[in-house]
């Protein structure tokens, strides 16, 4: 019998769902069934309640004053061919049932919006200053505006592909091929492995983490494997370490392009290490009161995950539930 197969699993409180994490929670609901209404759509285009979200270079526009806030804009603050069914995406309706779409600006009509306040930040500043779902709102419209930009040609034909529904889906234009072609989203699996006694987690460096930056191990998905086939898989080819039970934690979307993390939990089978170092600078297991000097700013080599990262609440919520903690507190 595999470790935490059968018994307590070292994580606490998982018969729940996860906690809210950034780029989750919108505050708008998509209304995907008017995508597909042409006349629905057109009529709000230019109508004077719609809003527009204009992004810049995949910039979002916000505001500062008085707090930071997402820089919506009313139709004919924009360039007629910035609207048009061509070039904007319909996000969704707002909580007074006002269609929000997002639109991709160019050099001019990003210096027109400047003197009335609005400035562009990429998506990991924005998530950082909003909360409240706003800045699940940045991640569909960056992804989207991507992945339109990213496909103007037939995989299948080459020829020009043409957006429809809005913007969720784009359509070659050759009759004889008529592919229609849906947005792309990798799924990677992002985990921390914890000791059989809940008091270790194994935490690595890769080489592209910007400063003293440690992490959860993660990887993509790869085809016909299942999301525990994945992280075993994983853990086994950068660490060397097999696991026995795996559980589901929480999901966030990363619009880098346009990535789903899936946040688990595994159980080490044993603490002997094996480093793919083609993979990896390095990774050990950590225990708590490390790991608590990390959030803390304390540790002297290493630093935490940005609580916009879902690696940062995946080790938190072990902090805060795991078999240790809760036996120390009883």
């Amino acid at each position: 019998m595999r470790s935490g197969e059968r018994g307590d699993f070292p994580i606490s409180a998982l018969d729940r769902e996860g906690p809210s994490v950034p780029y989750t929670g919108s505050l708008l609901h998509r209304a995907d069934r008017n995508r597909e209404n042409s006349d629905w759509l057109e009529s709000c285009r230019r109508h004077p309640a719609t809003r527009y979200l204009p992004f810049w270079d995949l910039k979002v526009a916000m505001c500062r004053e008085p707090l930071p806030d997402l820089y919506w804009v009313a139709a004919d603050q924009l360039p007629d061919q910035v609207t048009a069914e061509s070039s904007s995406i319909f996000l969704g309706l707002d909580q007074n049932d006002n269609a929000c779409f997002t639109a991709s600006i160019g050099e001019e009509a990003r210096v027109l919006l400047e003197p009335s306040g609005a400035g562009f930040v990429d998506a990991r500043s924005a998530a950082a200053q909003l909360d409240d779902g706003r800045a699940a709102i940045v991640a569909q419209a960056r992804s989207l505006l991507n992945w339109n930009a990213q496909n103007p040609y037939c995989a299948r034909c080459g020829a020009a592909t043409h957006p429809q529904n809005a913007g969720t889906q784009r359509r070659c234009v050759s009759t004889t091929c008529n592919t229609v072609i849906f947005p792309r989203v990798d799924p990677v699996v992002i985990m921390l492995v914890v000791s059989a006694d809940g008091q270790q987690c194994l935490l690595g460096r890769n080489p592209g983490y910007p400063g003293n930056l440690v992490s959860a191990l993660a990887g993509y998905m790869e085809p016909g494997e299942s999301i525990e086939e994945a992280v075993r898989r994983e853990i086994l080819e950068e660490a060397g370490v097999e696991v026995g039970a795996v559980r589901y934690f929480t999901s966030q979307p990363w619009p880098f392009p346009a990535t789903l993390m899936i946040g688990c939990f595994a159980v080490a089978e044993y603490m002997a290490l094996d480093v793919n170092y083609d993979e990896l600078e390095w990774a050990r297991w950590f225990a708590k009161n490390e790991v608590q000097a990390l959030f803390t700013g304390e540790h002297e080599e290493v630093s935490a995950p940005r609580p916009i990262a879902i690696a940062h609440h995946l080790i938190k919520h072990w902090l805060a539930y795991g078999l240790q903690a809760s036996s120390d507190s009883s």
